[in-house]
């Protein structure tokens, strides 16, 4: 070990006197730590990058969630004023049809006139029943236990809250609550946000011809869009990143470009089923947005570290 040593400081200072090669071997040394400096400094930036996209990702999710459970709320509090309604609940018992009808109907028109134009009750008979229902329907009639998740329907893709209405623990009939997921669409809009359904090919058949034909356009392989209903240049970008970029949005479950930043989450429906993709994001112009702060934050980082190796380097030269 002493020998080594004493290697070492014999070739400094036989380097020492050979002063250009010293001085070489001193610059190429601090030139390799500076760039390995700038490797790492960069790097570790990228990663808190990373890091904060993902997390403002998960909170998109999570809000989202929030906003399902608060519908679901909202649908319990609804239907309990039909539930209490003696009037309904004794026709509901005596299977006349033609009141409840009537009943549901005013309701219904309740809710257009104080501008929830997709928000709908329906009453399903138990009593004499013929007719077969959905399966979401025949389900709850079987379980006699409430349902609540998306559905694709004839008319379009809703939320559905499917309650039994039990008489002394006998089903008399189902009450069924629903609003379009497009309804979404105004929540986010208040908040700057954007929101976005993406459906599966397999589901267009669900919808009737009518709520299917000329409205819905094929976004990439079996993914569609109803067109008119949602932002245009946001599932326009969708379409002009590619197959690639779309795959990596739903592995990551975010991405990031010039324009937006999407996260992204699948859509199941009532069943457990996956039948499409929710996509949520922002705009990324204008210094104000979340997004855009942490991007030119990178930016910063890496045009100072780059400042600082170009300073350092014309100081020893």
């Amino acid at each position: 070990m002493f020998s080594f040593f004493k290697f070492l400081q014999n070739s400094l200072k036989d380097l020492k006197k050979n002063k250009g090669l010293w001085f070489t071997i001193l610059g190429v040394l601090s030139i390799a730590g500076i760039f390995l400096c700038l490797y790492i400094l960069t790097h570790l930036t990228e990663n808190v990058s990373k890091d904060v996209y993902q997390n403002i990702s998960t909170n998109y999710v999570k809000n989202y969630k929030n906003r399902v459970l608060k519908k679901e709320e909202n649908f319990k509090k609804i239907l309990l004023t039909l539930r209490t309604n003696n009037f309904l609940i004794d026709n509901i018992e005596k299977n006349d049809l033609i009141a409840v009808g009537n009943k549901i109907s005013e309701y219904n028109v309740n809710f257009r006139k104080t501008g929830f134009e997709t928000l709908q009750i329906s009453f399903y008979p138990i009593l004499n029943q013929v007719n077969q229902y959905r399966n979401s329907i025949n389900s709850v009639i079987s379980s006699k236990a409430k349902a609540y998740g998306v559905e694709v329907l004839q008319d379009g893709i809703f939320y559905v809250y499917i309650e039994p209405i039990l008489k002394d623990d006998i089903l008399i009939g189902i009450l069924e609550l629903r609003e379009e997921i497009q309804n979404f669409k105004q929540e986010y809009s208040r908040d700057d946000t954007i929101f976005l359904v993406l459906l599966e090919e397999r589901m267009l058949n669900q919808l009737s011809i009518k709520a299917r034909n000329g409205k819905y356009r094929k976004v990439l392989d079996s993914i569609y869009v109803e067109e008119l209903k949602y932002d245009g240049q946001f599932f326009g970008k969708i379409i002009e990143s590619g197959k690639e970029e779309y795959k990596n949005l739903l592995d990551i479950g975010y991405s990031v470009d010039d324009t937006y930043f999407r996260a992204a989450h699948k859509l199941s429906d009532i069943n457990g089923n996956i039948i499409g993709v929710i996509v949520l994001g922002e705009t990324v112009a204008g210094s104000g947005a979340f997004v855009n702060i942490v991007d030119n934050m990178t930016k910063t980082v890496t045009t100072v570290a780059l400042g600082l190796v170009i300073s350092i380097l014309l100081f020893m030269f």
